[in-house]
C-alpha cells in the first residue's frame, strides 16, 4: 500500500504543469541575492515599449564597479522569449521562455521559477545549465 501511496505521489509531481503566471507577471520587480557579496535584478516595464519588461542584473564585488547586464522579456505569437542584450542594446543572444510544453533544448531554453519571494532563471540546452539568477524579492528603491 505504501508503495502505491508513494508511485501516486510521484505521478502527481510530475504531472503538475508549469505555473499559469505570464513570465512577465513572475519577474516584474526587484530581487537580490546576498549569498556571496550582492547581485540584484530589476524588471520593470520598458518604457517605450509597455509590453516588454526590460530586466538589469548587477553583480557587486569586493572592488571595483559592480558588473552589468542587461535583459528584455518579450511577448510573441508563441510564448515569451528572453534576450541578453549588448552594450549597443542590440540582443546578442535569445532563449524561448518554456511554460512546460515539450519540444527541443536546442538552442537552449529559458526556465523561469518564481515560487513566493523567491526567482530562479536558468539556461537548459546546449552544454550545462546556465545560471542567471537566484535570489529573494527586495523593494525597489
Amino acid at each position: 500500500m505504501r508503495h502505491a501511496v508513494a508511485s501516486l505521489l510521484f505521478v502527481t509531481a510530475c504531472a503538475t504543469g508549469a505555473s499559469e503566471t505570464p513570465p512577465d507577471q513572475q519577474l516584474r520587480g526587484c530581487w537580490i541575492n546576498r549569498d556571496v557579496g550582492a547581485t540584484t535584478m530589476r524588471w520593470l516595464p520598458d518604457r517605450s515599449r509597455p509590453d516588454v519588461l526590460a530586466g538589469a542584473r548587477l553583480v557587486y564585488r569586493q572592488s571595483g564597479p559592480p558588473v552589468s547586464t542587461r535583459y528584455t522579456l518579450e511577448p510573441s505569437d508563441e510564448g515569451h522569449s528572453m534576450c541578453e542584450l549588448g552594450a549597443d542594446g542590440a540582443a546578442t543572444e535569445c532563449w524561448r521562455v518554456a511554460r512546460g510544453e515539450g519540444g527541443t533544448l536546442d538552442g537552449g531554453r529559458v526556465f523561469i521559477d518564481a515560487h513566493g519571494e523567491r526567482l530562479r532563471i536558468a539556461v537548459v540546452g546546449d552544454g550545462p545549465e546556465q545560471l542567471i539568477f537566484q535570489g529573494n524579492r527586495d523593494g525597489c528603491d
